[in-house]
């Protein structure tokens, strides 16, 4: 077995998985989840009918046999055509290691994977195996939950690895070695978005001189941090943006920028549109 592929083998030899829910939901017609911050990791299959899932305000169709990767501190919203309403297997779960770091945050997972048929067949296996040991209520169900919350999620990890690029969406960068610290810095930056965050600063609660901080974030991360920083404000902006009608002026103050037209510009450099154009296009997709 190669080096890497040992780490991650041994990593796992002290992750505990512990379940939120786990069900099948057939939803109404007037079924929709608002937008909120979600505080575990979840999987959210589509069996049936046609929806949309938005995660940190990007909003993409589901539909049949699209596997979401819900990822603890994400805002999520969700909704669905009432002429299609959805049919969803979905578990929420908490993979801890020893030291209470996040045992998904290592991995390069997708926000959205497009399962080929016979992998559907397998998920959704998976799926309905895990619900009904959840929901059975004896000591031996609940451990062997367990174990099947942790088997779906080692089949999402490799398929994530065996899927071409067109099937995978939004993939995240993995956070390597220093886990706990790496996940800390990030919860600093996304807590403190309408702040004025430097690279000195950041670099003195790493306890590193600003090179070898700079050095260690775009290892943790695959970005610089300053890089980091503008990606995370902006996505913040756009669940903003998509959950509510404040003014542009202050959700630019909410995310850190003082400047309005400043934010704008960098808005539409990293989304391809103005705020305002954005908000506009985040109405319903199946509204006629």
């Amino acid at each position: 077995m190669a080096t890497a592929d040992r780490l991650d083998a041994d990593r796992w030899d002290r992750v505990g998985a512990s379940i939120i829910h786990a069900d099948c939901y057939p939803c109404a017609r007037e079924w929709s989840i608002p937008a909120k911050r979600i505080d575990g990791d979840g999987l959210f299959l589509i069996w049936h009918g046609l929806g949309w899932v938005e995660q940190d305000g990007e909003r993409r169709e589901a539909r049949p046999h699209d596997l979401f990767v819900l990822k603890r501190g994400q805002r999520l919203a969700a909704g669905h055509d009432p002429r299609r309403p959805v049919t969803v297997l979905s578990v929420g779960f908490r993979l801890r290691d020893e030291g209470g770091g996040d045992g998904l945050r290592p991995h390069a997972l997708p926000d959205r994977l497009r399962l080929p048929r016979p992998r559907a067949a397998t998920f959704q296996t998976l799926f309905t195996d895990l619900i009904g040991l959840h929901g059975d209520g004896a000591p031996w169900a609940a451990i062997a939950a367990r174990a099947a919350c942790v088997r779906l999620v080692a089949e999402t990890i490799r398929l994530t690895a065996e899927l071409p690029p067109e099937a995978r969406t939004a993939t995240s960068a993995p956070i390597a070695g220093d886990d706990s610290r790496a996940a800390a810095l990030l919860a600093h930056i996304d807590a403190n978005l309408a702040r004025p965050l430097t690279l000195a600063g950041l670099a003195r609660i790493a306890d590193l001189t600003p090179a070898h901080f700079a050095t260690a974030f775009r290892r943790w991360t695959g970005r610089s941090p300053m890089e980091h920083l503008r990606r995370r404000r902006i996505e913040v902006a756009r669940a903003m943006l998509a959950e509510g009608d404040a003014p542009v002026e202050r959700i630019a103050a909410a995310v850190g920028f003082a400047d309005p037209y400043h934010f704008s510009r960098v808005f539409s450099r990293l989304v391809g549109m103005p705020p305002g154009r954005w908000r506009r296009s985040m109405a319903h997709p199946f509204a006629p």
